[in-house]
């Protein structure tokens, strides 16, 4: 058994596991509402505006996922909407 493989196997896979999640573009419902939302909202809100279709995702099965990007994107629309005095409800 070659040790210096093991300890370099045995760095990779912790530098795996503790690379930083925020950086992934896929989201789950809590990592979004976590890191994107920066639970401003309730829970409930957030799946308040999911369910009425107001706020980007995706559903697979009964999981629903968030594009980071297209959060951000979506951030900066309302944030247009809301400074230009337009209301698209």
């Amino acid at each position: 058994m070659n040790t210096s493989n093991n300890s370099s196997l045995s760095s990779i896979d912790n530098e795996t596991i503790t690379r930083p999640l925020n950086n992934r573009n896929t989201l789950t419902f809590a990592e979004a509402w976590d890191e994107v939302f920066e639970r401003t909202l309730s829970k409930d809100k957030l799946y308040s505006e999911v369910r009425a279709g107001r706020v980007p995702h995706i559903r697979v099965g009964s999981k629903i996922l968030f594009r980071r990007n297209a959060l951000e994107a979506w951030f900066h629309e309302q944030e247009t909407i809301n400074c230009s005095g337009k209301d698209l409800t």
